[in-house]
């Protein structure tokens, strides 16, 4: 979490200075740019480990909507690190989308997940301490994309 933490507070910290929020970076770079890099990065992470449980299951009856789902997502996320320079309203529209797209990519995993449960491929997910992280993180991943968003909003 601290890669997507610290552009965040970076970016409170030059919006309540007086140097204003075009001065947050972190190792030169601009720090809302260095949080959609890193966005993209994790959610085509996740996009990935779904199609790897996808492809490692027994249970492949909506594997491929699942695959080509996860592949348009990464696809969507990749687009992401392009869109930021084009315009700073594209910034914007960039990170909302990977806002939705960590969002989809959960709820993808938790109705593969419950198909696989129907299909006694396995047992019930939400009983996992796995499935409660995935929950928790995905609200705070989602909650900082929400302060950039505002951020940058008030930036115009």
């Amino acid at each position: 979490m601290i890669p997507f933490l610290l552009p965040v507070v970076l970016m409170i910290q030059g919006a309540l200075s007086v140097k204003g929020f075009e001065s947050a970076s972190l190792f030169g770079f601009y720090a809302p740019y260095v949080f959609v890099a890193y966005s993209a990065i994790i959610l085509s992470f996740l996009c990935g480990a779904l199609w790897g449980k996808v492809l490692s299951g027994d249970c492949r009856q909506s594997a491929n909507a699942v695959l080509i789902f996860s592949n348009l997502i990464a696809l969507s996320a990749w687009s992401c690190t392009l869109l930021i320079y084009l315009a700073p309203i594209m910034s914007i529209f960039a990170l909302a989308l990977l806002l939705a797209g960590f969002l989809a990519v959960l709820f993808c995993e938790r109705e593969f997940e419950q198909i696989r449960g129907q299909q006694g491929c396995e047992k019930d997910f939400r009983e996992s301490g796995y499935w409660k992280m995935r929950v928790q993180l995905t609200a705070l991943v989602c909650l900082l994309h929400l302060i950039v968003i505002i951020l940058m909003i008030q930036e115009f």
